[in-house]
């Protein structure tokens, strides 16, 4: 900056001299002022800003509040929901982390279907596919030319397939952008470990992904690293990497592990409530970043480590820093338990509420949300993911297609000149509000056209001139004076909240903090459509049950069906509880009062065969629906946590079957569950014992376990007993835990679970 200054006035000091007392003052004055100018935009240097020994707080937040993100940060900001794709081998041998010494030839998927995985991403509302090009395996789902640990070593399309090339071109079609994450750590690779042979390695394969497929928009790094064949662990040279990607791939980001991305700290797809997109120099070498003369300066410093603490960019966390940068968050998460298909987990499928609920707090708290959508051994994204998705977009298409300030009348406590408050409600993305220089908290009104009810709020600021907002505060009118409805703290690119539903014709958003002058891009108020609730939410009768429908908007239709067809407009119309006397599945939809349709849901009522009293108490975080479960002839299930399983702490199972009358027995089963991670064993055994009356049992047999307690995937085993010429009304099971978890166990000396599913009795 003194360099220009000295120019400018070695350039006119001839000229000064020549002006009159009232021209150099007018010279001055625009001199002081372009040097005041200079100084600012030196301040908004763009992603990164150096802090300079003795600033006060407020030079420090005045520079924080300045910090704004790249062209590429923001383009991938507005994506705001991306998909990841994990497949590979893994899928096929049923594995999470696979070690690399599969055989290859057992990947055959034979109806895989790229244009399939990138419809329903583009119909879930998704902007870019992420594909694992290569996991920790090392198998590669391009022909490599570096190993042949590949997918052209494979029957796939006769060893002529390149799934890379598949979904690139499939992405493209369908007008989305493709990324790629290739795991720096290898399992397979012999020279993994031997560092500077491997990164060469590395760097060959990132070439080829990065030249061969197009445009690539992300290029997604973990940190995972392990010990090699060699048993060296691998040193990895981020620098070249970044170096190659800005290259090859200049309009590219790099996460988690690089520069441009940060990873959010859990894979659950929720963000911080308070989320900061310009943070400190934690991961930073400043000095390297000050001698570099490169394009991209703070590549070549940039260090990864761990960014997952609750507070990442609060005042006290400024306060101590010697740059800034912006550096924002991506939720990672699947759609199932696991990251890669397993088919045991078809029916963990999360719900769309589930999935909306995690869009509300990732994207809603001011991140990305990339959602894991595993495809199966077919090489398809799986009907129950696709339902899933589907009413995911439902929920959010119609919570937001109506924006209840759109052609209100807007006003602010204050506006800076040509940054109007109803700029928020324009819908153009270029323009946005703002305050006078030195105003950091202000008003803004909005007088809604008519009384309205809603229960949604959208803000977003203009993050192209940085990130503001520290605390606001939204109030509706009623009875003569303003009620707060809600409150948060940061905004960033956007911020959704929930609140109860509010009806009025003004509402008030007051900005409480910020660090400079606060903006606003955008702002609105929706109404999420209605929802049908079941009462009881599920389970079992011997009789009869009555059902009751219930909504959560009032004035609202719920229609329904009893047979399982589709329900509509012209379903019956419910008015009053359901009787039920058989097995029976309940369809029903809403239409709330201004047409909003809820999502159809279905609920099965399953009428027992038998009666069951249960001698043993079960553990009500797990109790299946109810003391009927064990009988209610529902299976299929595969997750202890999905509430089918009936779940026993330390105690055994007894339970007595009433078959009403005396029958003829062929068979009797219990099936049970095992998942040594979350302390589930398989009982020891299970007895079973029959009476006539009720009172005198006669002893049948005895099953005993066979599956080993030390295996790790989760096991469902059916205790059968198969018996001959015997008649009885009552059957006893008795399944014994082995009541505390054993010595080799994490809950060493806790107490053991068993988790029962259902009682067979033939």
């Amino acid at each position: 900056m003194s360099k220009i200054i000295s120019l400018i006035i070695r350039n006119y000091i001839t000229f000064l001299k020549k002006l009159s007392d009232l021209s150099l003052i007018i010279f001055f004055s625009i001199f002081f002022i372009f040097c005041e100018q200079a100084k600012k935009s030196d301040i908004q240097a763009g992603n990164f800003i150096r802090i300079n020994p003795g600033e006060t707080m407020e030079q420090i937040l005045f520079k924080a509040a300045n910090v704004f993100p790249s062209p590429r940060q923001y383009a991938w900001q507005k994506m705001e929901f991306i998909a990841f794709v994990h497949f590979g081998m893994n899928t096929f041998m049923d594995r999470e982390w696979g070690e690399g010494d599969y055989d290859i030839s057992l990947f055959n998927p034979t109806e895989l279907d790229a244009r399939q995985w990138a419809r329903v991403c583009k119909e879930a509302g998704m902007k870019m596919i992420i594909m694992t090009a290569k996991h920790h395996d090392g198998f590669c789902l391009w022909p490599s030319k570096y190993t042949t640990h590949t997918i052209q070593n494979t029957p796939y399309r006769d060893g002529k397939g390149d799934l890379a090339r598949e979904l690139s071109q499939a992405c493209q079609e369908a007008g989305l952008k493709f990324g790629v994450y290739l795991s720096p750590w290898d399992r397979h690779e012999p020279t993994y470990g031997d560092s500077p042979v491997y990164n060469e390695f590395f760097r060959n394969q990132l070439t080829e992904l990065l030249t061969n497929y197009g445009e690539i928009a992300e290029v997604w790094f973990d940190g995972a690293c392990g010990e090699g064949p060699n048993g060296k662990r691998q040193v990895y040279d981020w620098q070249s990497y970044y170096q190659l990607i800005r290259k090859l791939q200049p309009n590219a980001v790099i996460a988690i592990m690089g520069p441009d991305v940060r990873w959010v700290g859990t894979e659950s797809g929720y963000g911080r409530e308070t989320e900061w997109s310009v943070l400190p120099d934690n991961n930073l070498n400043v000095d390297q970043i000050a001698a570099s003369s490169q394009q991209q300066p703070v590549d070549g410093a940039f260090i990864p480590g761990d960014l997952t603490a609750a507070d990442l960019g609060s005042r006290e966390k400024l306060q101590n820093a010697t740059s800034l940068i912006w550096y924002p968050a991506e939720n990672d998460v699947s759609i199932r338990p696991g990251w890669f298909y397993h088919h045991q987990e078809d029916s963990r499928v999360k719900t769309p509420a589930k999935l909306v609920d995690i869009y509300d707090s990732s994207v809603g708290r001011n991140a990305v949300l990339l959602l894991n959508l595993p495809p199966d051994r077919r090489g398809l994204i799986h009907e129950n993911d696709v339902q899933a998705l589907k009413g995911m977009r439902h929920l959010l298409d119609e919570t937001f297609k109506i924006n209840f300030v759109e052609n209100s009348s807007v006003k602010a406590s204050n506006a800076k000149r040509g940054n109007s408050a109803s700029y928020i409600i324009d819908q153009n993305e270029k323009n946005y509000w703002t305050t006078d220089d030195g105003v950091d908290s202000a008003w803004i009104e909005f007088h809604l056209t008519k009384e309205q009810s809603f229960d949604r709020a959208m803000l977003q600021e203009n993050i192209l001139v940085g990130q503001r907002i520290e605390k606001f505060r939204l109030e509706y009118w009623a009875e003569n004076q303003w009620h707060e409805l809600a409150s948060a703290t940061t905004v960033g690119y956007k911020r959704l909240l929930r609140f109860p539903i509010i009806t009025t014709a003004k509402v008030r958003l007051v900005i409480e903090k910020s660090r400079t002058s606060p903006s606003l891009a955008a702002f609105g108020l929706f109404k999420a459509p209605p929802e049908v609730k079941f009462e009881p939410e599920s389970g079992s009768f011997v009789d009869s049950m009555p059902v009751q429908l219930l909504c959560d908007t009032q004035n609202s239709t719920i229609y329904y069906t009893l047979d399982g067809s589709p329900v509509t407009e012209k379903s019956n119309i419910y008015s009053q509880p359901i009787t039920l006397n058989q097995t029976t599945t309940i369809t029903a939809l809403a239409i709330s009062a201004d047409g909003k349709k809820s999502l159809p849901i279905s609920v099965q009522y399953n009428k027992a065969r038998y009666g069951i009293l249960l001698k043993s108490k079960f553990d009500q975080k797990y109790a299946a629906g109810g003391t009927l479960a064990l009988i209610d002839g529902v299976r299929d299930s595969h997750g202890f946590d999905d509430g089918r399983w009936q779940g026993y702490e330390g105690a055994d199972l007894d339970a007595v079957i009433d078959l009403g009358k005396i029958r003829n027995l062929q068979r009797i089963s219990t099936g049970f569950i095992q998942n040594i991670k979350s302390w589930i064993f398989m009982p020891n055994s299970v007895k079973y014992a029959v009476s006539v009356d009720g009172k005198d049992y006669t002893f049948l047999g005895e099953v005993k376990n066979d599956v080993s307690e030390k295996e790790e995937k989760p096991t469902i085993k059916s205790f059968e007993l198969k018996i001959q010429n015997i008649s009885a009304r009552y059957v006893r099971v008795i399944a014994k835990n082995r009541a505390i978890c054993p010595d080799w166990h994490p809950g060493a000396g806790s107490k053991a679970w068993i988790f029962a599913d259902e009682i067979v009795v033939e």
